[in-house]
């Protein structure tokens, strides 16, 4: 995955971070539940011609039919897509070809958040003067990364918060001296006992090193179970 300013930075584990992102908050794609409950696409699935019959709708009713249509995840913010119309996609297009087609003239954008195993992300496109600002900034990407770890190894200590059977949107600030700051559960993972298990795991993390300057936050982070995005597993045994 590319690591420019305003896209995904993603490792292959369940835990990725959005960085760069003005968008305010995200959740879970509600229009499309039985999409998200489907099994992932294999690499070889995500390269199979489907065949899209998706007149102009509404973005959020196109993005319900795609995953129908695909058995793939979307996740986004009801305020981006708000207001929004989808281009008509007909023909026979992969998956991502058909999501980018259906996202042209939006002023969206979809990442890929799972490696092609079919969920994306969908965020507001960045354009070439941001990218440059961000870039002119000196953003650390590396510390995206830091944060990633930080977050996983803390999770990972809780039998309660380990990731690998939910999927939760977080959002937190760091803090010059390093530290988590206002962390936000954006989107529930579905345990009253697990949201408030997480809140209170990350408001006590300290990262290794202050934020780099000019760090775009608040930085968001998206927690996918295992039947989404294959990965590691946490050291310890869970049950």
């Amino acid at each position: 995955m590319r690591s420019h300013a305003g896209s995904l930075t993603c490792s292959r584990v369940v835990l990725c971070v959005v960085c760069g992102l003005a968008a305010p908050a995200w959740s879970i794609d509600s229009s499309s539940s039985s999409a998200s409950r489907m099994p992932p696409a294999s690499s070889s699935a995500a390269d199979r011609l489907l065949d899209f019959d998706l007149p102009a709708q509404p973005l959020a009713a196109a993005l319900g039919r795609y995953g129908s249509v695909t058995r793939q995840s979307v996740m986004f913010i009801d305020a981006l897509v708000a207001g929004r119309t989808s281009a008509p996609v007909r023909g026979r297009y992969t998956p991502l070809a058909a999501l980018n087609a259906l996202l042209a003239g939006t002023g969206l954008v979809a990442d890929d958040v799972s490696g092609h195993q079919g969920a994306f992300v969908l965020r507001q496109a960045v354009d070439g003067a941001a990218s440059a600002s961000a870039a002119r900034a000196g953003l650390d990407r590396g510390y995206d990364g830091l944060v990633q770890a930080r977050v996983w190894e803390a999770l990972c200590a809780d039998a309660r918060t380990a990731p690998g059977r939910y999927r939760s949107i977080l959002q937190v600030q760091v803090t010059p001296s390093g530290r988590i700051h206002q962390a936000n559960l954006v989107s529930s993972t579905g345990d009253g006992g697990r949201d408030a298990a997480i809140l209170a795991t990350l408001a006590q993390l300290q990262m290794d090193r202050s934020p780099p300057p000019g760090l775009v936050q608040p930085l968001t982070l998206v927690v996918l179970p295992h039947a989404v995005l294959p990965g590691p597993s946490c050291r310890r045994s869970v049950h």
